[in-house]
C-alpha cells in the first residue's frame, strides 16, 4: 500500500515517510503540490496525507484538483492542519472531513489515516462507475452494455475500467500493463491487443444490434475509450 505525503516542509517529508515505512507502508513524497498532481494522474496512490499551507496549491486545492483528474468523487486522505476558519471551511467542502491538528503524535496519525483507508475499503466492494449506458460492478468484476452483462476477467475488467475513468485519454500498451499485471510478470505489450481484441468480441456479442466503436486504436500510441461514437 502506497501513501502520498504532499508538503513543502522537507524536514516533515523524511520524517512522515521513515514512520510510516516503519510501519510497513511504502512511500512517496512532494514538496511541489503540482508536481505530486502531474505524478498521480498517471499513478494514484492508496491514500494521501496532505498538508494545507502549500505554495501555489493549499491542500483543499490540491484534493479537488486531484479527485478531478483521478475522475473521483473523493479520495481516502487526511490533512495536516492548524484549522483556522478558513481551513476549516475548506476542510468540510472535501466531504472526506478528516485533519489532524498541528503539532500531531505519529500514532494518533496514523490512526487517523487508517480509518479512513478502512471507509473506502469496505465501500469499494459496492463501489459501481457508470458512465453513459456502461456500467461497472466492482464487487461482481462485472460490466452492463446498455443493459446487457457482460462477464470480464480480472484482467480485462481492470484494463476495461482504467480506459474508461478517463475518457479520450491515450493509454500506451506499457501503462496498461502496470494496471492489469504486476511488473515480474513474464509478459509483453501485445498481451494487452489480446485483451482488447476480447473486450470488443465480448461487446458486440452482448448487443449485436449496436455498432460498438468505442474503444479506439491510435496506431503507435496506444488504446482509449471514446464516450461519443465515432
Amino acid at each position: 500500500m502506497i501513501i502520498s505525503i504532499i508538503d513543502d516542509n522537507t524536514s516533515i517529508l523524511t520524517s512522515l515517510s521513515l514512520q510510516f515505512q516503519s510501519k510497513g507502508y511504502k512511500t512517496i513524497t512532494f514538496a511541489d503540490p503540482e508536481k505530486a498532481l502531474l505524478y498521480h494522474e498517471d499513478k494514484p496512490a492508496d491514500a494521501y496525507v496532505i498538508d494545507m499551507r502549500m505554495p501555489r496549491l493549499s491542500g483543499f486545492e490540491f484534493y479537488r484538483n486531484l479527485c478531478a483528474i483521478l475522475n473521483k468523487d473523493k479520495v481516502p486522505a487526511l490533512f495536516l492542519t492548524a484549522v483556522d476558519n478558513l481551513e476549516e471551511r475548506a476542510l468540510k467542502d472535501t466531504t472526506i472531513g478528516d485533519y489532524i491538528l498541528k503539532p500531531y503524535s505519529f500514532n494518533i496519525l496514523l490512526a487517523r489515516l487508517e480509518k479512513v483507508m478502512s471507509y473506502f475499503e469496505k465501500h469499494k466492494k459496492n463501489q459501481v462507475f457508470q458512465l453513459g449506458n456502461l456500467e461497472l460492478i466492482e464487487e461482481q468484476i462485472l460490466c452492463r452494455w446498455f443493459g446487457e452483462s457482460i462477464e470480464l476477467t480480472k484482467t480485462e475488467f481492470a484494463l476495461l475500467r482504467q480506459l474508461v475513468k478517463r475518457p479520450r485519454v491515450i493509454y500506451s500498451r506499457n501503462q496498461l500493463l502496470d494496471v492489469c499485471y504486476s511488473h515480474d510478470a513474464a509478459i509483453t505489450d501485445r498481451n494487452i491487443d489480446s485483451h482488447i481484441k476480447r473486450l470488443r468480441k465480448k461487446f458486440r456479442k452482448a448487443r449485436p444490434d449496436i455498432h460498438f466503436n468505442r474503444i479506439k486504436t491510435s496506431y503507435g500510441s496506444g488504446y482509449s475509450w471514446q464516450p461519443q461514437s465515432a
